[in-house]
This record gives C-alpha cells, structure tokens and sequence, in this order.
C-alpha cells in the first residue's frame, strides 16, 4: 500500500508539472530553451536532495560505526577565527602607539627637560631681555662691556643665568638612574643673522658672523660679563652635585666638557652654535655637529624653551640635545618580549578556541534551530518563547541576589569577580536568538490566530519551500465583530500622510482591548477592524462568557477612545474642526455570531489569513447601520441568545429588519451609552512598564482573571 501511494504521490507531481508546462507556454519553446530550463530543474533537484554527497551516502558509503567528520560550519569556524585573531594581534601593535600621547605630541606631564630650559630661558631673558624702549637686545649689539649705571646689575643677572644654565647641565648630563643624558646644548639667533641683510652681505657669511658672535657671547665665566661674581670652577661638583635631599644622585661634570663651556662654543648644527657636555664625544671637526655624527634621529630627543613670545624666539633661542639610546633599548628589548608574548597567547588560544566554539557558537545556532523549528510548527509559540525567555532571566538573576544576600562581604566580593568573568553567551548570538523570536513574533501579530494554524499546516512536515495555498479551509463557529471609525473620509484629506499615525493610534486602543477580552483582531482594513471571538471547541458556559467578553471589549473600545489624552489632541486639529465641527475620535460596532470558513485566501504572490462566511457581512452590515439608528453599537438577536441573562437584559431592541446576506429576519439590539459623561484622563501613571514581555505577561495574568469574574 506504501508503494501504491508513492506512485500515485509521482504520477500526482508529474501531472501537475505538465499542467505548469502547458500553461506556462513550455511545448511552444525551441529545443535549445527546453534543454536549458530541465537542466535549470536538474540542477535545483540536486540542491535539495543533496547532490552527489546525498547520492554517495544512499549508495552505502556512510559505513556504520564510523566517527562522524566535522563539518564544514566548525572548520571554517576556527580557521577564520584564528586568522581573525592573528589579524586583530597584529592591528593592535600597530595602532596601539599611535594612542599613546607621545606619538600625538602632547605629554600628560611637564617634563624636568621641558622645565628646566624654560627656567633657564627666563633667567636669560631677566640679564639680556628687549626693553621697552628699544627693539634689539643690548647683549647682541656688542661683546665690549659697558660702564654704565646697569652694568652691576647686568652682572648680577649674568651670574644668574650662568647658574642656572650650569645647573640644568649638571641635573642632565648624567646621573646613577638618568633615562635620558644631556648630550649638546645650542643656541641661535635669526636676528643676529638678518642684521647685516641691508648691506648685502651673503646669507653663508652672515650666517658665520652671528655665530662667531654666539660662540663667544656664550662662553662661561668671563671677567667683562660676570665681574666680580664669577663662579670658580672648583667649586661646580660641590654646589651641583651629591645626593640633595630628595634629589636624584647626580655625578661630577668631565673636565672635557668644563673646559668646553668656558672656552668659546664651537660646534655648529644648522643655524645653531653650541657644545657637547658628554666626555666621551667630540666633533669629526672643530666646528663640526657631533650630534649628528654620533645619535640616529631615533637615538635623540631636542627640547627648547616654549614659554616666550615670536620675537623672543628670533632674538635668542635655545635647543638642548638629549641622547635616549637606553630608553631606545629598554623599548626594543620590551618589544620583543611582548612579540613573544602575543605569539604565545595567540598559539594558546588558536588551540582552546575549538572549546569556546561549541559553548559560544555552535550550542547557541542549536538553540535557535530548535526555536525556528517550534515556529515553524505554530507562530504563537514565538510569543510563548519570549515569555519564557523573560522568566529565565528573571530567575536567574533572582537567583544570584538572594545568593549573594546570603553571603558575607568578602565572599559577595570575590562572587561578583567570579560571576562577572564567567564566560558568557556573545551578544550577536543572543542577538539573533532574539531576533528569531520577535520575527515569529511579527509573523504571529501579521497573520494572528488564524493564519498561525494555517502556517502551522503549510510548513508541518514538508520539505519543499513552495506554498500550497490550494487547501481546504476549516469551518468554526466564532464572534465576530466589526468597528470603524467614523468621518474617515475627512481625516484621511486632511490628515494625509499623518493618518497612518491617527490610525495606529486607534489601532492600539481597538488591539489591546480585544485582547484583553479574549478576542484575536483579524483584519485592518483602513478605516475598519475586524475583531473575531472563537467559540468552536469551547463548552457552553465559556461560550456565553466569551460572547459576554466581546460585548464588553466593543464598550471598553468606545470608553477608552474617548478617555485617551492621545486621541484627544484631534479634537483640537484645525483642519478637522473645519470639516467637522466639534469633532472628536467616534466608532461604530457591530456584532454577530455564527459558523465561517477559516483559509488562506490570495495567490502565491500574497496570501491572508480571513474567515469566508454570510455571518461575517451581516456583522458588518451591522456596523454600517449605526449611523442610520444613530446609534454606538448594533447587536443581533443570534449574539444575546448568546450572552448571559445579565448582559442581555442591559441591552435595548431597537427594530427588526432583514439584512442583506441573512435569509431570515433578525432582531436588532443595541447597548445605551453615554459617552458624553466621559472625561479625558490627561494623568500619567506613575510607573510605566517597557519591557513587551513584562506587559504580555501582565496581560495574560488579566485576561486570566477575566475567566474568573
């Protein structure tokens, strides 16, 4: 009998794909076009069954026992993964300094290099600074001392900044702990140079001009500038050197580069005359650089005074050369500790990365298989799932506080850093598991409580991605009612593009009420909702309650429209109140019961899920007839039979008539309301809830409370 129906199942799929050819014009195409779409389907047959992969394993080739291989998702899994984090290693050292505030030319501290030659430069400016009176220092003017009434002063200031300079030297030079040594110290001066420029002399001999004056200008301890308070020599290394409290241990100053500072500056860098302060070091020439002879550019670091003006700048300016080649080695030897470092944690984590795969990676694309797979079965699980999602973490974290409060201090601490570095679930994953939910989700809120029955049956056990929607539908017996809003038709002119939000707004208010009486909103169509109650499967006491609970979701609708401080701010549009004097948000119901086909209804390019029935016309035929009765709400006779004896004694009869799509007459009923006794509540409630799922499940507890009233 299996085999029979296979092959009644083939001859089935071939007739049908005859009646796709012939319809599709297939038998009227050239040769070469039929070869082509057959190897087209070929080629798709392959795909879904497997390919020659499938073949081979239908064939026997999977023997039995034998270790499953890994698949081709975890292989490539951690071979990206290892060149991503080889990738991600080598980024790092390479941007890793440009953040540094060295590499950006800001220090975050004032350096004693930086300090220092400011100190000395104020010291200079105090001996030899512009007056106001004249516009060119007086020490640049001439080397001949002056006997005048500021000349003792000018000694003063001379020894002053001798000492100063002297002891920027010895705090520099070289010391037990110095990362960096003074190497050279230099000065310049562009207005010196430029001074004989009117007079035609060549730029190379003004040059050499200014710095013959320079050399000599800067020659330490010189009668005709100090005077009577020279500073001896013998007396340097006891007033600049030895411990000094809590001063680094600085040592003796050479007698090479004593002798140099007190003899005139001969070494020549660029624009700047200076001399060399380390011993060991001497120009390839007499005027030569050995700056430039004995540092790289990455061995030396030049520091000048920054506290003083453009002008000060080109009347004298000073440069100290710092020689770095220990901070240099220090830094090539921790590179190359942190290059074996990186190479070593990248080895160790390349070989546990294939742990923290499966607890990262493949576990979780499991979990969201599994969440697809009960989607895919009904929608409305998608709601369930995000339900349970919520109360898991709400456990947990329940959970890990009344633990924590049952600890002492020390322990809570040391729990706090245990929990936080316990390895989590990444945020992409849990990303996408949310994901998964709220498109089930959407799916579920796009087709609602009939189409998820009908994708149930659609998706069930097939294999094939085409949608049959050539499938019998299901007779139920149901409540349905229809609202809708009235003068539409104005607001929608008005309005324009802002009626999607005059809509939504209603939309809101009519969703969430009939949901909160049990009811499943089926169709928005403009300015119309159709809201349906089903009673199929229920016994008879659920269905009177359920029939009372769709009368009493249509008064809750109408009261809540008109309390709503949203839809209120319409009643102040000007462009309505000129349609529509006094206008305000008004719907009008209608309800019915009675049997209806539940299906699919639409082509394979778009299909919605409704309900196909006479009963359905007659409770929009209902809703039609409120304004001509002038009434809120239109109920038949079919719907009190229904309702409980309570609810049908507060209703009113109102005519009987007969209603296109009705065979036989039916009473009309009506509930008197008064609207107008309504006011807007324009208070916020003190605590609003974000979160859906809180609210979903707050609203699944109310509605749960409505079977018991």
């Amino acid at each position: 009998e299996g085999d029979e129906d296979l092959l009644a199942s083939e001859d089935t799929l071939e007739e049908n794909d005859k009646t796709r050819r012939s319809l599709a014009g297939f038998d009227a195409l050239p040769e070469e076009d039929k070869l082509e779409i057959e190897k087209q389907e070929e080629a798709l047959e392959a795909d879904k069954t497997g390919g020659p992969a499938q073949a081979q394993k239908d064939s026997g080739g999977d023997k039995s026992g034998a270790p499953k291989a890994e698949t081709r998702v975890g292989k490539k899994l951690s071979d990206m993964t290892t060149r991503r984090v080889i990738i991600l290693v080598l980024v790092m050292l390479f941007c890793m300094p440009q953040f540094t505030p060295s590499s950006n030319g800001i220090d975050e501290f004032l350096q004693s290099a930086q300090y220092g030659a400011d100190a000395v430069y104020d010291k200079w400016r105090t001996y030899c600074g512009v007056n106001a009176s004249a516009t060119f220092p007086w020490c640049l003017q001439s080397l001949d001392a002056t006997s005048d009434s500021d000349s003792q002063k000018r000694q003063v200031n001379r020894a002053w900044f001798e000492r100063a300079l002297l002891n920027f030297i010895y705090q520099h030079h070289r010391g037990v702990d110095f990362a960096w040594q003074l190497f050279w110290v230099g000065v310049n001066s562009t207005v010196l140079v430029d001074r004989d420029a009117s007079m035609g002399v060549p730029l190379v001999d003004r040059l050499d001009i200014a710095q013959d004056y320079l050399s000599d200008l800067m020659e330490l301890n010189q009668e005709r500038f100090v005077g009577p308070y020279e500073f001896p020599e013998s007396e340097w290394d006891l007033r600049f050197t030895g411990p000094g409290g809590w001063d680094m241990t600085v040592l003796p100053l050479s007698g090479a580069a004593k002798a140099r500072i007190t003899q005139p500056w001969l070494e020549r860098c660029s624009s700047f005359v200076g001399v060399s302060i380390q011993p060991e070091v001497a120009a390839l020439q007499v005027t030569g650089c050995s700056t430039h002879s004995e540092l790289r550019c990455s061995e030396r670091e030049l520091t000048a005074p920054v506290r003083l003006s453009p002008s000060e700048e080109l009347d004298f300016n000073m440069l100290f050369t710092f020689d770095i080649r220990g901070t240099t080695t220090l830094e090539a030897g921790l590179s190359m500790l942190q290059t074996i470092f990186i190479c070593f944690a990248v080895g160790l984590g390349a070989m546990s990365f294939s742990k923290d795969a499966n607890e990262l990676l493949l576990n979780p694309i499991e979990r969201m298989i599994a969440k697809m797979e009960t989607i895919k079965d009904n929608p409305l699980e998608a709601m369930r799932l995000g339900d349970l999602e919520y109360r898991r973490e709400e456990v947990e974290q329940a959970r890990w506080k009344e633990k924590l409060a049952q600890m002492g201090r020390c322990m809570r601490l040391f729990y706090k850093y245990k929990y936080m570095k316990k390895v989590k679930e990444p945020m992409e994953t849990v990303m996408l598991e949310k994901t998964i939910i709220k498109l089930g989700g959407l799916l579920a809120l796009g087709f609602g409580e009939a189409g998820a029955e009908i994708v149930g049956r659609f998706t069930y056990g097939s294999g094939s991605t085409s949608v049959n929607i050539c499938a019998p539908g299901v007779k139920i017996d149901a409540v349905f009612g229809f609202c809708t809003i009235r003068n539409f038709e104005h607001a929608t002119q008005v309005l324009g593009e802002r009626v999607m939000i005059f809509v939504n707004q209603v939309g809101e208010i009519v969703h969430g009420c009939a949901d909160d009486y049990h009811g499943a909103p089926n169709k928005n169509i403009g300015d119309s909702f159709m809201i349906v109650w089903r009673l199929t499967g229920l016994p008879p006491e659920r269905q009177t309650k359920l029939s009372d609970m769709a009368v009493m979701a249509f008064v809750k609708i109408l009261a809540e429209i008109n309390k709503s401080r949203v839809l209120a701010s319409w009643r102040k549009h000007p462009g309505l109140l000129q349609r529509v004097p006094g206008f305000q948000v008004q719907m009008g119901f209608g309800l019915h019961v009675g049997w209806a086909i539940e299906g699919a209804i639409g082509s394979e390019y778009k299909i919605d899920a409704s309900y196909l029935s006479p009963n359905v016309h007659v409770a929009h035929r209902l809703e039609m007839a409120t304004r001509s009765y002038n009434v809120w709400m239109l109920i038949s006779d079919v719907m009190m039979t229904h309702c409980s004896i309570e609810l049908a004694a507060l209703c009113r009869l109102i005519d009987h008539v007969t209603v296109k799509g009705s065979r036989q007459p039916i009473r009309l009923h009506t509930l008197d309301l008064d609207v107008h006794a309504l006011d807007v509540v324009y208070k916020v409630p003190d605590s609003i809830i974000r979160n859906r799922f809180k609210i979903r499940q707050l609203r699944e507890v109310r509605k749960n409370d409505k079977w018991n009233d």
